[in-house]
């Protein structure tokens, strides 16, 4: 069963009732508080500490009748403080760069105990991260891909929190992400390629690497290259790419928005799909771009190292620069037809369906229903 706020934008027509503050639907339960939840954007108010400490404190209400309550980010961490070990709980991080920080002065809102308004609970810097309260007390502790999990145990990839998960590296591990085969079904027919066509389909964000792709724009389209582009968030990348589009007229094309719709065309269409991130905890972008036959080049970082073979289903750098992002392009576009086909084959191949990730994610729990108390 998931548990997840009722959002502005849910259908709510097509949900059932359980009880008066809960609905229903397909084994997800959206708890409804529209004081806190009916509002524009997900995260970023002021009150989200209140808003998620909520969602935690009803969590962790219900959690006696399940074996195992499962927390993921920081939005769902002080269910660990609330349930208080009645019940074996997993936290997972999906990206440590966002840890949840608020002033100290929430402690007392939240519950916090004065025992864990310390390093050693949830006290970052003077402040409090909430992603601590299950870093700290949570069971089993995992992330999105193995290598994430071991790039996380020193600075920079630790946020700040290495410390705090070397404390804890006995019960860490990590888990890939799979990808949701129903929201991207395989093309009805193969793609008609044409040999150079680059996509970058992205959050606007420094993370992802993409000034790289702003700076290596003019060496691309030396190389013969295209490029498409579908991004949204920073508006000093947003203003780059269109920058760049403007003076490559003909072989750059930009669109600002989120639209899964043209995201699906890109991908059928794509030779190749840009993913230059600086850190990637896991990453669907690779996997998308395979299951629609365009080869990957990426970063060797995360989850983007655990899912892509250089050479055999994409294309590895390891420096994050514009020059070596430009070299590997030069790479992927001086590849063979033969080699293209082989490595389409292998990507097309490739399983990274949630099958195989959910089988870990159950060993994971059994064996913690298994532990004595």
């Amino acid at each position: 069963m998931v548990l997840t706020p009722l959002y502005r934008g849910i259908d709510r027509a097509s949900l059932s009732p359980v009880r008066p503050d809960i609905y229903a639907q397909d084994g997800v339960w959206f708890l409804a508080e529209d004081r806190l939840y009916d509002r524009d954007g997900l995260y970023g108010h002021p009150d989200d500490p209140a808003r998620f400490a909520h969602l935690c404190r009803v969590a962790a209400e219900l959690a006696d009748d399940f074996d195992v309550v499962h927390l993921h980010d920081w939005q769902a961490a002080l269910t660990a403080v609330y349930l208080d070990g009645r019940r074996p709980c997993v936290q997972t991080i999906h990206n440590l760069a966002y840890r949840g920080d608020c002033d100290m002065a929430w402690a007392d809102a939240l519950g916090i105990p004065h025992t864990l308004r310390n390093f050693d609970g949830l006290e970052f810097h003077g402040r409090l991260a909430l992603l601590k309260a299950g870093l700290a007390l949570a069971d089993r502790v995992t992330t999105v891909s193995p290598t994430y999990a071991r790039e996380i145990l020193a600075e920079p990839g630790g946020h700040g929190l290495s410390g705090a998960l070397r404390w804890r590296r006995d019960v860490l591990s990590g888990i890939i992400n799979g990808l949701d085969a129903t929201a991207w079904p395989m093309p009805e027919a193969p793609a008609q390629r044409d040999g150079a066509h680059l996509v970058v389909v992205s959050r606007a964000a420094p993370q992802k690497g993409l000034d790289l792709v702003i700076e290596s724009i003019d060496a691309l389209v030396a190389a013969g290259g295209r490029l498409s582009v579908l991004t949204s968030g920073d508006a000093d990348l947003e203003a780059g790419f269109r920058i760049a589009a403007a003076r490559h007229a003909a072989q750059v094309h930009v669109t600002i928005g989120f639209d899964v719709a043209l995201a699906r065309r890109l991908y059928a269409e794509a030779d190749f799909v840009l993913v230059p991130s600086r850190f990637e905890p896991c990453g669907l972008t690779q996997m998308i771009a395979m299951r629609y036959g365009a080869i990957p080049i990426v970063r060797r970082t995360g989850g983007l190292a655990d899912t892509v073979r250089d050479g055999v289903t994409g294309v590895v750098f390891d420096t994050p620069s514009a020059a070596a992002l430009s070299a590997a392009i030069r790479r992927a576009l001086a590849l063979t037809p033969a080699d293209r086909a082989a490595m389409r084959a292998a990507c097309v191949a490739a399983d990274w369906s949630w099958d195989r990730s959910a089988r870990a994610y159950i060993d994971l729990y059994s064996a913690l229903i298994l532990e004595p108390s």
